[in-house]
Parts: C-alpha cells; sequence; structure tokens
C-alpha cells in the first residue's frame, strides 16, 4: 500500500452567518444613525449585537478561532453591560490618541457621539482593566482597544487561517486486486 501526500483545501461552513453580519449592522446604525437625543436606543443596541455575536461564536466552537473569538467578545461585553451599555474609555487615553475634541462639554457617564465609548473616569469605570484603554500607534487607525479587542482579532487570524489555508493529507491507493494467477 503506497501513501501519498497532497495538499487540499477545507470546506468552508460557517454558520449563521447572516446572524453576525445583522450585529455589526446594528452597531453601525447605533454609531452613525441618529437615533434621538438619547443615548439608551444606542446602548441597547450595543448590548444586543453583542449578545448576537456571542450566540454566533457558539454556534461556531467547532472551528477553534471562534472560541478564540468568543472569550474576546465575552470580554467586551462584561465592560459594556457594566458600565451601561457602551465601552467605558477615560480622558487620559483620549488625550493620549489626541481625540479630547470629541469629549468637549461632555460630563462623565455621557455616550461620545460617533464611538461604542462612554466617558468615565478609571476609578468609576467598572472593570477598567477590559475597557478601551490600550494605546496604539497602528496601520490601520484604531489607535485605542481594548484587551478583548486583541483576542477577538488573535481569533480572526486563527479563523482566517483554519479556513483558508491548505491542509496536507495522506491519500491511500487502493491495493490492487490479487489476480487468479496468484492463487
Amino acid at each position: 500500500m503506497k501513501r501519498e501526500l497532497r495538499l487540499h483545501f477545507p470546506r468552508v461552513h460557517i454558520r449563521a452567518g447572516v446572524l453576525a453580519l445583522f450585529a455589526l449592522a446594528m452597531q453601525v446604525i447605533a454609531i452613525f444613525a441618529p437615533l434621538g437625543f438619547d443615548d439608551v436606543p444606542k446602548r441597547l443596541l450595543f448590548e444586543m449585537s453583542y449578545v448576537v455575536l456571542i450566540f454566533f461564536a457558539i454556534v461556531n466552537l467547532p472551528r477553534p478561532g471562534f472560541l478564540i473569538i468568543g472569550v474576546g467578545l465575552l470580554l467586551n461585553f462584561l465592560p459594556i453591560v457594566a458600565n451601561g451599555g457602551l465601552m467605558p474609555v477615560t480622558a487620559v487615553s483620549l488625550a493620549k490618541i489626541d481625540q479630547l475634541h470629541r469629549i468637549d462639554g461632555r460630563a462623565e457617564g455621557d455616550a461620545i457621539p460617533r464611538t461604542k465609548n462612554v466617558l468615565k473616569n478609571k476609578d468609576d469605570a467598572k472593570f477598567y482593566v477590559l475597557s478601551d484603554r490600550l494605546v496604539f500607534d497602528n496601520p490601520v487607525y484604531v489607535p485605542i482597544l481594548s484587551i478583548g479587542d486583541l483576542v477577538i482579532g488573535t481569533g480572526l487570524v486563527v479563523t482566517l487561517g483554519d479556513l483558508f489555508l491548505p491542509r496536507v493529507q495522506r491519500s491511500r491507493r487502493a491495493p490492487a486486486k490479487p489476480s487468479r494467477a496468484n492463487l
């Protein structure tokens, strides 16, 4: 029996992908759509979108990257829910990325326009360690991140590698049928 090695690409099976797109659309609406003078709809949309995204990660758990993405989503979900539906960020973190103009006239607890953030003091932010506090100078213009964002990014890289990198597979050649002459 001779074995050969060959490359093959796995079939892509992502369950409930429409839900992930729906949840991301909810976040875009929460950030950019005029939802009235109150920020309660924005906060509710973010919380609901995270519930949908966590469900999406759970139904795709057979893929290793989705476990990592799910952990990252939970790491983001905790400070969002604990701080009233938006991710806390401090004025100190915003100053590091030259974005203090975004909070002019805002008080602690106010939603920051066109973001998913709420202005909080470090001492008043629940789960501060998990909040948007990591400042990076990076090429994709995401200057401030949370630990959950980094974990989600890692999960996305693992998922893309799992989906699109070829696998080595051993193929077996069927054994030759014995001829009648050898019997």
